[in-house]
């Protein structure tokens, strides 16, 4: 299995993870995902954040290896590129990671920036899982099963 398969994936997997327990945070509408227990959203929501941090650090130094020894291979299973959805999952990590560590840092102290980057938070969350729906329709193609080749009579 090649490496950039493994980590869209993975990307795949602890995003859902982070979308599923975020969404349930968002409020009583959305609570029904983790059965109400908010708590444990919480520490879930968290432990998922860190995974994705990790991820997105080792995705970057892939892609700075990549552009080191000038490799321009096309990697279709990439999680960031320089156009297109790769750039648009790229900027949206960047904010989900900086919104993320403010509500993290000053949930308990500053309660107005807390409460400003929430709403960013939330409302990039809604913009990225329809872009992933979006993804996964428009790359649905891949999934299909290659059909066999047809044999001419002789």
């Amino acid at each position: 299995m090649k490496f950039d398969f493994i980590l869209h994936w993975l990307w795949a997997l602890v995003f859902s993870i982070l979308a599923l327990s975020g969404i349930a945070m968002a409020g009583a509408k959305y609570g029904w995902v983790m059965q109400y227990d908010i708590a444990t959203a919480d520490i879930v929501h968290r432990l998922a954040a860190v995974v994705y941090v990790l991820l997105t650090l080792i995705v970057i130094i892939y892609e700075i290896i990549r552009i080191l020894r000038r490799d321009r291979t096309k990697k279709p299973w990439l999680v960031f590129g320089p156009s297109g959805y790769g750039l648009f999952t790229f900027i949206t990590t960047l904010i989900f990671i900086i919104t993320g560590a403010v509500i993290w840092l000053f949930m308990d102290s500053n309660h107005a920036a807390t409460a400003f980057t929430m709403w960013i938070h939330e409302k990039l969350t809604y913009l990225a899982v329809a872009s992933v729906i979006w993804h996964i329709y428009m790359k649905s193609h891949a999934l299909k099963w290659p059909k066999k080749k047809e044999r001419k009579a002789r």
